[in-house]
C-alpha cells in the first residue's frame, strides 16, 4: 500500500488529510493559530506558530502507525497566498507574518497611486493591485520601517519559510509567486521593473520553480519530529485557491468553482493568460499550460461570523432565523465590506453598510440580508469573469458554509446556475496531491468522486434578479458616500 499527505497552510489553521494508494481519506488532521488585530488593519501571525502546527498536522495523520509512516510516498503542500515574513541572513523571523488580510498598506498604496497609474504592475504580474498583496505591503514597509527591510537577507512567503526548516532551500513555487504581484508571468521570474521600482535585490528572493517540484534535500531533525520517514519526499504544490479547483475537478472548459470560508472566490482554469482591462480580475499559475482566472473577496463567512458575535448566536440559530425570512429580506440590504473589499471593487477602505433598515425588520432580516449580500457581491465578480473567461454552465463549490442548506439553496437562485457539491474533503489538501498528475480526470474517476447538484429555484430566480439589479444601482452612489465621509475625514 502507498499513501501520500496533502497538507494545506491556511489563513486560520493547516489542515492535513492522508490518502491511500486510491486516494481515499484515511484520516485528517487540523492545527490552528492566532492572527493578531491589536489595531486597524492588522493581521499579523507568529510564524513559529504556523511551523508548529504544520508539524502538528503531519504528527496526528502519522501518530501510533509505524507501518503507514514507512509506506508514505510523498508530501505535497498548498498555502494561502499573499503572505510577506521578512528574514536575517540566518534564516531568522525579523518580525511577524503579514497575511493578506492586513490592510496596513492601503494608504500608501492610494499615496502610490495618485503619483503615478499602477495598471502596468497588474499587466506584467496578474496580480490585482491592492493592499493584500506583497507588492503593497512592501510599500508600505519601505516608508515605515525601511531598517527592516536593509536588514532582510530574506523576503519569503509562509510556505517558503515552512519548507525551508524541513529542506534547507529556498524555493517559491510559481503559482505562490504569481499572487505577489513581483512576479512576471510571460518569464516566469521575479520582475525586474516592478523590484526595482520598490528598490529591493533580486537575491532576496527564493528562486521560482514549477509546482510538482519535489525538494531534493531534507533536514533529518524536522522529519523526525513530523514522524516522517526520510525516504518520503516532500512536494512543493501550489496556493490554495488554484488547489481548490484541481481538487473540484472544476478544471474544465466553462467550470467555475467557488470557496466560500472565511473569505471568499470564484475561479476559472484556463489553457492561456487572461487579464481584465480594468484590473479587476486575477490570474494566477496552477500548472504547465494552467492558469486559474479569478476575483477573491474579502468578506465571506467571517461576516457570518461577526453578526453570530454581535447577536450572541450559534451558526444553526443564526440559519433558523434566515429561514423564517422571505427571499429578498423586505428590501433589507446588506454591503458586506467589513474587512475592506477585493473583487470587485479592490479597495481597502470601503466600509461595510445596511440598507433600507426599517421597525419591521427583525434579528433574521439582518441574518438573511447578510447571506444575501455576500452572495450578490459574489455573484458580482461572476458577472466579471464571464465577460473574460466566458460563459460558465455550472458552479462547483467548497467551504465551511456549506453547512447551511439554505445558503446552498441561495447561491443557485441568486447565480441563476446549477451549484455541484462534491464529496472530496478539504479540496486543497486534494489539489496539492494531484498537482503532478497527468490524468487528473481518470484520477477522480477512479476514486469515485460524487457530486450533487443543486438546481436554481426559477420563481425565486426572478425575485432575486430584481434585487441584485438594485443592489448594483446603489452600489454606485454607496461609492460616492463613501468619497465624501473619506475627504471629510482628512479635513477634521
Amino acid at each position: 500500500m502507498e499513501y501520500r499527505i496533502g497538507i494545506d497552510i491556511g489563513t486560520t489553521s493547516t489542515k492535513g488529510v492522508l490518502y491511500n494508494g486510491q486516494l481515499a481519506v484515511v484520516k485528517t488532521a487540523i492545527g490552528s493559530y492566532p492572527t493578531l488585530r491589536a489595531v486597524e488593519g492588522m493581521a499579523e501571525q507568529d510564524p513559529e506558530h504556523i511551523v508548529g502546527a504544520v508539524t502538528s498536522v503531519i504528527q496526528q495523520l502519522l501518530q501510533n502507525n509505524e507501518d503507514i509512516r514507512k509506506q508514505v510516498k510523498s508530501v505535497s503542500f498548498s498555502s494561502a497566498m499573499h503572505s510577506t515574513l521578512l528574514l536575517s541572513s540566518k534564516g531568522k523571523p525579523l518580525g511577524p507574518v503579514y497575511t493578506w488580510a492586513d490592510n496596513r498598506s492601503n494608504d500608501v498604496l492610494e499615496t502610490t497611486r495618485h503619483e503615478g497609474d499602477l495598471h502596468w504592475v497588474y499587466e506584467r504580474t496578474g496580480t490585482p493591485i491592492h493592499s493584500m498583496s506583497p507588492f503593497s505591503k512592501l510599500l508600505w514597509l519601505k516608508k515605515n520601517y525601511p531598517e527592516l527591510l536593509v536588514e532582510a537577507e530574506h523576503i519569503v512567503g509562509i510556505k517558503e519559510y515552512v519548507m525551508y526548516l524541513y529542506t534547507g532551500e529556498w524555493k517559491i513555487d510559481y503559482s505562490i509567486a504569481s499572487a505577489t504581484g513581483l512576479f512576471n508571468l510571460q518569464t516566469l521570474d521575479w520582475d525586474r521593473k516592478i523590484l526595482g521600482f520598490i528598490g529591493l535585490d533580486r537575491q532576496a528572493f527564493s528562486d521560482p520553480v514549477d509546482t510538482d517540484y519535489v525538494y531534493t534535500q531534507s533536514i533529518e531533525e524536522m522529519y523526525n519530529k513530523a514522524g516522517l520517514s526520510l525516504d518520503t519526499v516532500l512536494v512543493i504544490g501550489a496556493s490554495d485557491g488554484c488547489l481548490a479547483n484541481l481538487g473540484l475537478n472544476a478544471v474544465g472548459i466553462n467550470e467555475v468553482a467557488m470557496t466560500i470560508g472565511t473569505s471568499g472566490a470564484l475561479r476559472m482554469v484556463t489553457d492561456k493568460i487572461i487579464l481584465d482591462p480594468k484590473g479587476r480580475t486575477f490570474c494566477y499559475y496552477l500548472s504547465k499550460n494552467r492558469w486559474v482566472v479569478g476575483g477573491a473577496v474579502n468578506n465571506g463567512g467571517n461576516a457570518f461570523q461577526w453578526l453570530a458575535d454581535i447577536l450572541s448566536l450559534n451558526y444553526e440559530q443564526l440559519n433558523k432565523l434566515a429561514e423564517g425570512v422571505d427571499p429578498g429580506s423586505d428590501g433589507l440590504m446588506f454591503y458586506p465590506y467589513l474587512n475592506g473589499e477585493r473583487a470587485p471593487l479592490w479597495d481597502g477602505s470601503v466600509k461595510a453598510q445596511f440598507i433600507g433598515i426599517d421597525a419591521t425588520h427583525s434579528k433574521g432580516h439582518f441574518v438573511r440580508a447578510l447571506m444575501e449580500g455576500v452572495l450578490y457581491n459574489l455573484a458580482l465578480v461572476l458577472e466579471i469573469l464571464e465577460k473574460s473567461g466566458g460563459k460558465c454552465k455550472n458552479v462547483k463549490v467548497t467551504g465551511g458554509y456549506l453547512h447551511s442548506s439554505l445558503w446552498k439553496q441561495m447561491t443557485a437562485d441568486i447565480f441563476n446556475k446549477p451549484i455541484i457539491l462534491s464529496n472530496q474533503f478539504e479540496s486543497s489538501c486534494l489539489g496539492a496531491v494531484l498537482v503532478s498528475e497527468l490524468d487528473i480526470k481518470g484520477q477522480m474517476e477512479r476514486m469515485g468522486t460524487e457530486e450533487i447538484t443543486i438546481e436554481p429555484n426559477a420563481k425565486v430566480v426572478q425575485l432575486y434578479r430584481k434585487q441584485y439589479e438594485l443592489y448594483q444601482k446603489l452600489s454606485e452612489p454607496l461609492k460616492e458616500m463613501h468619497r465624501i465621509k473619506q475627504e471629510y475625514s482628512k479635513n477634521y
